[in-house]
C-alpha cells in the first residue's frame, strides 16, 4: 500500500505513532482516541456529540471509550457536590495508559468539587 501525505497549512494535530502501536486497541477506538488527543486541553465533549461526528453511532462510541478506559487510556472521575450533593462524572484522557491504584471494573474515588 503507497501512503500520500499533504503538508498540513494550518490547524493541524501531532499524536506519537506509538499510540497505533497499541494491539490491544482496536481500529474504532484508536480512531476515537486520536479525535480526543487532537481536540485542545479542556475541551469539553459527550458521548452523543462524538457519535454524530461520525456515521458509526452511539453504541460503537460508548463501546469504544469503554474499551479506552479498559486500557487506561481514559479515565472517569466522580465528584460530588458539597451542596447540591449531586454527582458529576468528568473523562481524563491520555496518551499513554495512566498506571491505576484501583482494581480494574472499580470506579475511582469520589473527591468534592471545589468550591
Amino acid at each position: 500500500m503507497r501512503v500520500h501525505r499533504t503538508a498540513p497549512l494550518r490547524a493541524f494535530a501531532a499524536l506519537a505513532n506509538s499510540r497505533f502501536g497499541d494491539r490491544r486497541l482496536s481500529w474504532a477506538a484508536a480512531g476515537v482516541l486520536a479525535y480526543l488527543l487532537s481536540l485542545p486541553s479542556g475541551s469539553w465533549i459527550t458521548e452523543r456529540m462524538l457519535a454524530a461526528r461520525r456515521r458509526e453511532g452511539c453504541m460503537t462510541v460508548v463501546a469504544s471509550l469503554r474499551e479506552l478506559e479498559e486500557r487506561g487510556y481514559l479515565r472517569r472521575v466522580v465528584r460530588r457536590d458539597p451542596v447540591t450533593r449531586q454527582y458529576s462524572t468528568t473523562c481524563e484522557v491520555f496518551e499513554r495508559p495512566y498506571e491505576s491504584a484501583t482494581p480494574a471494573g472499580e470506579m475511582q474515588k469520589v473527591h468534592p468539587v471545589a468550591a
